[in-house]
């Protein structure tokens, strides 16, 4: 039989959030984040959900009310509920970001994501600078003043990197890069509470980011891809410093 709704999950999971609904939505985000469910994949039907969690319809339709609401989740009538396309996800939402740095990921799957950013966001910086308006160079260049106001808490900091990350991908106006916003977001996320673990290396990484958005207001596509390399450069030396791989069979 289902819990009441005043029932805990999980104590460990209490801190994270003060209803079984907010904990119900953390685990489905987590999921849906991670790739365990899919774009376009039906989640279990209700009673499914309460029987997995132990808790009533109330706190499930709660739960999905708040994906709902962060672009992860859309209800259809006589069809279901299903994961949304990244397309609709709310990236820069705290529960998201939040998420995200709570996922367990190995160290490998972390290296590929670093190299699938360098591999991207510095022909992204190329193009942001040919083609950015003036609105976007505008949050391009507020999320870097965000990232220097809170250096030293960690917190706003990571959502002012996220915002400036996906703010560069956004200004290349290129629907097909876009759509790996959400494969970026993720590599940064994931990895930057192992290369931005304290104030003093945040302070480090403002400047790298500040040279990125005066190339692209500038409109200096060469010099912003390079800014872009560099940047990334570094965070890929800071991860490789913390992380450990296997050796090759």
């Amino acid at each position: 039989m289902p819990a009441s709704d005043t029932d805990v999950l999980n104590p460990a999971s209490a801190t994270l959030s003060r209803s079984l609904s907010g904990q119900i939505s953390r685990k489905l985000g987590e999921r849906i984040l991670d790739g365990q469910l899919l774009p376009g994949q039906l989640l279990p039907d209700e009673n499914a959900l309460c029987d997995e969690f132990g808790v009533s319809r109330t706190a499930v339709r709660e739960a999905v009310k708040m994906l709902v609401a962060k672009g992860l989740l859309e209800v259809r009538q006589r069809i279901g509920t299903r994961v949304q396309d990244v397309s609709h996800w709310q990236m820069l939402d705290r529960d998201v970001l939040m998420w995200h740095q709570s996922l367990t990921i190995e160290d490998e799957r972390l290296i590929s994501l670093m190299e699938l950013r360098q591999s991207i966001e510095p022909d992204a910086a190329y193009y942001a600078a040919s083609r950015r308006s003036a609105a976007q160079l505008a949050a391009i260049r507020d999320a870097v003043d965000q990232m220097q106001a809170h250096t030293g808490e960690n917190s706003e900091y990571v959502l002012a990197d996220a915002r400036f990350h996906i703010a560069v991908l956004r200004a290349t106006n290129n629907r097909y890069l876009e759509a790996l916003e959400n494969a970026i977001f993720a590599g940064l996320m994931l990895s930057i509470r192992l290369t931005n673990p304290e104030e003093r290396l945040n302070r480090q990484s403002v400047p790298l980011h500040r040279a990125i958005a005066e190339a692209i207001e500038a409109q200096d596509a060469e010099a912003a891809y390079d800014r872009m390399k560099d940047h990334l450069a570094d965070a890929a030396k800071r991860l490789s410093a913390v992380v450990k791989l296997d050796p090759p069979a």
